[in-house]
């Protein structure tokens, strides 16, 4: 394993470097890209002490009960997962057999909430990170979920750097393993519930945790355990995400996936080839349709397997 060899913000070069099909999809982000709510909040009456209500106006959610003397008592819950954000990626391999990660995290002018910090699932330590001015690269931190990359805004550069509404902020990371699909998760700067009296512990329970109260989507991180069954399982998460957006298209890919994984597991490594080979037309003729995640799934990750 090689080490962290530093961290920096971005030159005009590296910017330069995002692929054509990032900076497309980033020009105008289809609604099946934006990420979506982690958690849920059950609403109506809670065992007898008050009720939770959406407010479809806002998308707050209403927190109601009896006070210690007697009165109602009412608190807003503003969830995080209002906010509207995409988190974009390609990936490309280097001449020294590495892999370079190209992260566009949008937050979109209709968002009405500023998002604060990134988390994506991975144990494996990068090689390099370059990060925009104003956040950072926080490092491999234990979470609920596992270990994941977490980028946040950066206190030690101004005093709030939270990505606005509108924003876009760039990163990269830079490793020797391949790409795999992984959960990611989006915080953002929702206002923390106000209570003028303690909330009956029914009530508080309905309130999400963690992660649940941000946003949840998919995307690509490094991985040191890719393995054919583990490959096929991603490949499905990516199909389910709409990575590849014509469906007949998506069937013709996963049937070749499937050749490819069936072979790589006898040890068939010719038919795997030839699988791979009809995979790479299909990318080569219907790119339009295959997102850049998907693409590095099926150019990058799949022959590390039938080589």
């Amino acid at each position: 394993m090689r080490a962290i060899t530093g961290m920096c913000v971005f030159s005009l070069a590296v910017i330069s470097c995002v692929s054509m099909a990032q900076r497309a999809a980033e020009s105008n982000p289809p609604a099946k890209r934006l990420l979506k709510p982690a958690g849920a909040i059950r609403t109506g009456n809670v065992d007898n002490v008050g009720q939770v209500r959406y407010l479809k106006d806002t998308g707050d959610y209403l927190f109601v009960w009896k006070g210690l003397d007697g009165r109602t008592v009412q608190a807003t819950y503003v969830p995080e997962w209002k906010a509207q954000v995409t988190l974009l990626v390609s990936v490309r391999r280097e001449s020294d057999n590495t892999w370079r990660y190209l992260y566009t995290l949008r937050n979109l002018p209709r968002s009405p909430l500023q998002v604060t910090a990134v988390y994506m699932l991975t144990n494996v330590q990068p090689l390099r990170v370059w990060v925009e001015k104003g956040w950072r690269f926080v490092g491999v931190v234990d979470t609920y979920k596992g270990k994941a990359h977490e980028f946040a805004e950066n206190p030690l550069v101004e005093l709030s750097s939270p990505l606005k509404p509108g924003g876009e902020l760039r990163f990269q990371v830079l490793s020797e393993y391949p790409p795999a699909v992984t959960d990611c998760f989006v915080t953002t700067d929702a206002p923390i519930i106000r209570v003028p009296e303690e909330m009956p512990t029914a009530l508080a329970d309905r309130l999400p945790r963690g992660f649940e109260g941000g946003l949840h989507g998919y995307t690509l991180a490094p991985t040191d355990s890719l393995t054919a069954e583990r490959f096929l399982e991603q490949w499905r998460v990516a199909i389910r995400a709409g990575w590849v957006t014509d469906k007949p298209l998506a069937r013709q890919l996963t049937k070749h996936v499937e050749e490819a994984v069936e072979a790589v597991r006898r040890g068939g490594r010719s038919a795997a080839r030839d699988a791979l080979a009809a995979i790479q037309k299909l990318v080569d003729q219907h790119q339009k349709h295959i997102e850049p995640e998907a693409q590095a799934l099926l150019l990058e990750s799949l022959p590390c397997l039938v080589r």
